[in-house]
C-alpha cells in the first residue's frame, strides 16, 4: 500500500512541475505585416535628417534587375511615443535610438513579441553618429532583414521537401527544390527542365517558373556575365516557347544583368538578376538567376527563378522564387 501511494505522489509532483512549466512557457503570436514591411521606430528630430536619409538610401532603393521602381523595403515611420501594442508583433523593426550619454551600439534580437520575428536596435548619442553607423554597416542590415524573409518563405515550403516534384528533380537532375504540387512540367531533356506555376489573382495572370540547365565546367570563364546570359539564352530559347509560333525567352539584350558573387550552404554562387522577354512577342519580366559548380559531377548547375505579373509588383513574387532556389539540396 505504501509503494502504491509514493507511486501517485511521484507522479501527481510531476505533474505539478509539469504544469507549471507549461504555464510559464512564453506562446508568441505570429508576426504581423506583409513581406517587405519594415517598421521605423524613430522620432522625427532624427528621420527627417540624417539618421533618417540613411534609412532610405539603403532601404528605400530600387530592387535590382526590375525596370519598373520598387524600393526593396515598404517604410513605415512611427516615433517611438506612438509605438503602441498594435506594432509590437510586425515582422521586421528596425528601432533608432538617440541618448547623448550612450556608446554606439548595434543589437540583433529575435521573437522580441512575436515569432519569426527580427528587431534590430541602433544606439548612437547623436542624430549624425545614428546615420553613420547604419550607413557603416548598410550590408549587414540589408542582409539581416532580406534573409529573414527568406527564411520565413523557406520555411512555408518545407512541407513540400518530399514533394512529388522535389522526387522528379532528384531523379532527373540528382538535385532537389521544395516545389509544391502546383508547378507542372513544361519541357525536359537531358539536363534540363522547365516547372511553371500559372494562377490567377484578382482576373490577372500570374505566372512563376523555375529552369534549371546543367552543362560541363570548363572554366572560371563560364561565370563571366556574358557567357551566362549566352548559356540562358541557349537554354530558353530552344525549350522555352510563347504561346504564339517562333515566341521563345531571351534575356532582355537591352539591360545587362547585375551579377553578384554570394555563397549559401558553403557553396560559392554567381548570381544575376536581369529581365527576360519573349521574342516575337510582348511578355517580360525580372529572373534571378544562380549558377554554381558541381564538383563531383564536373558540371555547372543554372537556377532560374522568373516572373510575369504585368498588373502587379514583382519584388515578393521574385523574392518567393529566390527562396524557393535556396532550398537546394544535392
Amino acid at each position: 500500500m505504501n509503494k502504491n501511494l509514493l507511486g501517485i505522489l511521484v507522479i501527481l509532483i510531476s505533474f505539478i512541475f509539469t504544469s507549471c512549466d507549461e504555464m510559464n512557457e512564453r506562446v508568441l503570436p505570429s508576426c504581423t505585416g506583409k513581406s517587405g514591411d519594415l517598421l521605423i521606430i524613430a522620432d522625427s528630430a532624427c528621420y527627417n535628417h540624417e539618421t533618417g536619409q540613411a534609412i532610405k538610401d539603403i532601404f528605400s532603393a530600387e530592387v535590382e534587375g526590375i525596370l519598373q521602381r520598387e524600393p526593396k523595403f515598404n517604410l513605415i515611420q512611427v516615433p517611438h511615443r506612438s509605438f503602441a501594442k498594435i506594432f509590437h508583433p510586425i515582422r521586421n523593426i528596425l528601432m533608432v535610438k538617440i541618448e547623448p550619454e550612450s556608446k554606439i551600439k548595434l543589437t540583433v534580437t529575435q521573437d522580441v513579441w512575436a515569432e519569426s520575428q527580427l528587431f534590430i536596435t541602433v544606439t548612437a548619442p547623436s542624430d549624425k553618429l545614428a546615420a553613420q553607423t547604419i550607413n557603416k554597416n548598410a550590408k549587414s542590415l540589408l542582409a539581416y532583414f532580406n534573409d529573414k524573409e527568406i527564411e520565413r518563405l523557406q520555411e512555408k515550403y518545407s512541407v513540400n521537401s518530399n514533394s512529388k516534384n522535389a522526387k522528379y528533380l532528384e531523379k532527373h537532375l540528382g538535385l532537389r527544390l521544395n516545389m509544391d504540387e502546383l508547378y507542372v512540367v513544361a519541357a525536359e531533356d537531358s539536363g534540363f527542365v522547365w516547372m511553371r506555376k500559372e494562377k490567377d489573382v484578382g482576373g490577372h495572370p500570374v505566372s512563376q517558373g523555375i529552369i534549371i540547365y546543367t552543362y560541363p565546367y570548363t572554366s572560371d570563364s563560364t561565370f563571366k556575365v556574358s557567357e551566362l546570359v549566352k548559356m540562358r539564352n541557349f537554354y530558353t530559347s530552344k525549350y522555352v516557347k510563347g504561346g504564339n509560333e517562333n515566341t521563345y525567352m531571351v534575356s532582355y539584350a537591352d539591360f545587362t544583368p547585375v551579377q553578384n558573387e554570394i555563397s549559401f550552404k558553403s557553396i560559392y554562387v554567381n548570381e544575376l538578376r536581369g529581365w527576360w522577354d519573349m521574342k516575337n512577342g510582348f511578355m517580360g519580366g525580372p529572373f534571378i538567376n544562380y549558377s554554381m559548380v558541381d564538383e563531383k559531377k564536373n558540371r555547372v548547375i543554372c537556377i532560374d527563378g522568373y516572373v510575369y505579373c504585368p498588373k502587379f509588383d514583382k519584388r515578393e513574387y521574385l523574392r518567393e522564387q529566390e527562396a524557393l532556389i535556396k532550398t537546394i539540396t544535392f
